[in-house]
């Protein structure tokens, strides 16, 4: 009896401490980090911008060509592109007009070619004096074939065959287009049309199939809103947690290694003076980066929790969140469409203001450096790319943004109303990742339509495997059309 008496005056186990963290102090780590970013951004040299701008040029040239043959060459059509290409390219650096007096001549033909050289080749002297050696004897060699082009319209042989490669060095696939005019040689000009045509394909394919799945989408959408206002649309993700300050500092953490892990990772591969494999490595990097995972494990919260609360398993129902992955990127595309009307709108304000690109400078447009890797004919890169972008990517950016960090600020807002909750973190999540990725500012209302509707699968279902499989699907899909156009 007194034994059992004894048992029962035992003071209860004490509970383990809460961990609260330090949010404030890691949000003034979190901001310098993304500060730091975007001064990386910042100091992208001139040269290396021009490099994007013809790259992107030669994407956007091959389209025009392509499309004049997939109209018919028909007169109307042709006029109109050539309307088009003066309206979008038809700017930038001096390499860059040269290219564009290639599509003139395309499109338009030699004399428009001769007159648009002319013409830029003077205002350029008056604003920024001599242009380059080399891009002044490419100039030269430009004009004299379309001169002796506006007599012959059929003459290719022109100039001698070192002049000839000059052009090609200089230009690329532009030099190529230069020197195979209509009905000169019909092999020659098939050999360069051919990219042309396959890029316009490329763009049909993907474009109708992206139309077809954002009609999906927007019913899918407008089904969600609807059940969401008549109280039928349960959402799984449990706003209160006493260790979102935890999650804040495993944000922060997470920031540093990523940078730390990306900086280092380039200085190793310039060290070794390696040839491939950079990508891979800047993947595995980035994967290396989830390791800030272990951090609230040593600050006391059981793995099987932190799992819990960041979304690593499989839902309520694994199936479902399988098929689920598609469809929230099809809820995506109508949101992207949102974001591209603002980018159009930011990029005409930029320019009323006066804050757009110099005349003769680079066109500072929203890009990627995939575009470099894209015309590798390399196997072996096309599959770095597919594995950094559709893969790694996703994984450790949902895992980090959608899981740590939005649970965080979902807990650290829920004493607001639920709804306005979800809209602060959401928006905030959304901003952060949109704004650190390379393609600037102009972009940010692009990335952050595709963030939020990733954010508010998460949101609705807990689990990241929606929004990882929206992610990898959104990403191998821009990869692949990128190497079918290149």
């Amino acid at each position: 009896m007194s034994q059992a008496l004894n048992i029962q005056l035992e003071p209860p186990a004490a509970a383990p401490p809460v961990r609260r963290g330090r949010p404030l102090l890691a949000w003034l780590v979190i901001c310098a980090a993304v500060a730091f970013i975007l001064w990386r951004y910042s100091t992208v040299t001139a040269l290396e911008k021009q490099r994007y701008d013809l790259v992107t040029m030669r994407l956007q040239g091959r389209y025009l060509v392509g499309a004049e043959r997939f109209l018919g060459g028909k007169e109307s059509g042709r006029e109109q592109l050539y309307n088009e290409a003066k309206d979008t390219l038809n700017r930038g650096t001096y390499a860059q007009r040269l290219r564009f007096v290639v599509l003139a001549g395309e499109l338009k033909g030699p004399d428009e070619a001769r007159e648009q050289l002319h013409q830029f080749d003077r205002r350029y002297r008056e604003v920024c004096g001599e242009p380059s050696a080399e891009d002044a004897e490419t100039a030269r060699l430009l004009d004299h074939l379309y001169a002796v082009r506006a007599k012959d319209p059929k003459a290719a042989a022109s100039l001698p065959e070192d002049q000839k490669e000059e052009l090609r060095r200089q230009l690329g696939w532009f030099g190529d287009l230069a020197l195979a005019p209509r009905g000169a040689d019909d092999s020659a000009r098939q050999a360069v049309l051919a990219p042309a045509t396959r890029t316009v394909w490329s763009l049909l394919g993907v474009g109708g199939f992206m139309a077809c799945l954002g009609f999906v989408g927007l019913a899918l959408l407008a089904t969600l809103s609807v059940l969401y206002f008549l109280n039928r649309l349960r959402g799984g993700l449990a706003a209160g947690s006493p260790h979102h300050g935890v999650y804040a500092e495993t944000f922060a953490l997470y920031m540093l290694l990523f940078l730390g892990l990306s900086v280092g990772a380039h200085y190793l591969f310039d060290r070794l003076s390696l040839r491939e494999g950079s990508l891979a490595l800047s993947g595995l990097a980035a994967l290396g980066s989830l390791a800030a995972l272990g951090w609230p494990v040593l600050r006391g919260i059981p793995w099987r929790q932190v799992r819990r609360d960041i979304g690593w398993h499989a839902g309520r129902r694994p199936l479902l969140e399988l098929l689920l992955g598609p469809g929230c990127y099809a809820m995506a595309l109508p949101m992207l469409v949102l974001g591209i009307l603002l980018f159009v709108i930011l990029t005409k304000l930029r320019d009323l203001l006066g804050f757009g690109p110099e005349e003769f400078g680079p066109s500072n447009a929203p890009g990627h450096p995939i575009v470099f890797w894209a015309g590798r004919a390399s196997w072996w890169v096309w599959l770095e790319v597919l594995f950094v972008a559709a893969v790694v990517a996703p994984v450790v950016e949902e895992t980090m943004f959608r899981g740590v960090l939005y649970r965080h600020l979902r807990s650290a807002s829920s004493g607001l109303r639920p709804a306005l909750s979800v809209f602060f973190s959401a928006i905030v999540v959304s901003f952060l990742f949109a704004v650190i990725h390379p393609q600037g500012f102009l972009a940010v209302p692009m990335l952050m339509a595709l963030a939020l509707a990733f954010t508010l699968m998460r949101e609705w279902r807990d689990t990241l495997v929606p929004p990882m499989i929206a992610h990898g699907i959104n990403n191998a899909v821009a990869t692949v059309l990128m190497f079918l156009m290149s």
